[in-house]
């Protein structure tokens, strides 16, 4: 990930001088159980750092080495699909049952491979039919259409076989973008209800797009820390964020409380995260706890 800062250090993060779209903040706005489920699939999204979640093995378990992920665990979750460093982008993750929640969850890795970083740092923006005139991040795209087909596939089965799961997508960071498109492709072309919960996610594409996703579901969870670094990343007004935010002000390696956690909508928006002068690349590995703490290669540095 220091990789990615040093490059991204020369792109323009937002403009103090772009006049921000209508927005709102709101305050402790969340309610326990809200933070409860912030906290829970946030381990779901450490887990795919962890190698044995993205691999085929003899254990399906989801389980996370570094102790990160103890309630996704306690649930019984196994996987359903393992993919790792599929197509050009290196996409992995996994799709898991969670039968304790009556889930299907969809998790996204962030940042960890060389290939990654190139997939992070494809700032081509490219038209997407999903909408009218949307344009969405080049390497986020590819990453998503590299392992689309086998995912589809997967969760039409689960679908079937225990129709009243939730379906849940998550990620951080690299893989919180991806859950972004991924989401938005299956809720438009798949009919699938979609939760979606990211971490530190960068912005996925343009206002349009942006506003399209924000749309499309009141189950939009984008989740900012603090000053992250990454949440500010391409930058307005080219680029544009999912709403609502749900930013934690608290600091880094401190507990998550409910008067911690402020709300903030629009897809242009300068509170927030967006809203702090300094960056921080610490901040953008603890949301909860050490997100990338099992993680290989150069995603262990957010670890640190």
């Amino acid at each position: 990930m220091a990789s990615i800062l040093l490059f991204l250090s020369i792109i323009c993060i937002a403009s103090p001088f772009v006049k921000a779209a209508p927005f709102a903040l709101q305050r402790r706005a969340v309610s326990q159980d809200l933070l409860n489920q912030f906290s829970f699939f946030e381990q779901y999204s450490a887990a795919a750092y962890c190698e044995n979640n993205n691999i085929a093995s003899s254990s399906t378990n989801i389980t996370c080495d570094a102790g990160n992920c103890d309630l996704v665990q306690s649930a019984g979750a196994q996987s359903i699909l393992e993919f790792q460093n599929e197509g050009a982008a290196d996409s992995t993750g996994f799709v898991a049952l969670d039968h304790t929640n009556q889930l299907i969850v969809l998790s996204f890795r962030g940042t960890t491979s060389f290939s990654n970083i190139l997939a992070d740092i494809n700032l081509v923006m490219v038209p997407w039919n999903i909408c009218p005139l949307c344009t969405a991040h080049a390497g986020f795209l590819d990453s998503w259409n590299s392992v689309k087909p086998q995912i589809q596939a997967v969760i039409s089965s689960a679908k079937k076989t225990y129709p009243s799961y939730k379906i849940v997508a998550t990620g951080h960071s690299l893989g919180g973008a991806i859950a972004t498109l991924a989401t938005a492709d299956l809720r438009k072309n798949s009919g699938y209800d979609i939760s979606l919960y990211t971490y530190g996610s960068p912005m996925v594409g343009n206002y349009l797009l942006a506003t399209f996703i924000t749309n499309q579901s009141s189950n939009n969870f984008r989740v900012t820390h603090a000053q992250d670094i990454i949440p500010k990343l391409p930058g307005y007004p080219i680029f544009a964020h999912v709403s609502p935010e749900y930013w934690i002000t608290s600091p880094t390696n401190a507990a998550v409380t409910l008067n911690d956690v402020q709300v903030s909508s629009g897809v242009i928006n300068l509170k927030g995260n967006q809203g702090t002068l300094d960056s921080s690349i610490t901040d953008h590995g603890w949301y909860f706890n050490s997100i990338a703490a099992c993680s290989p290669g150069l995603g262990s540095e957010l670890a640190r």
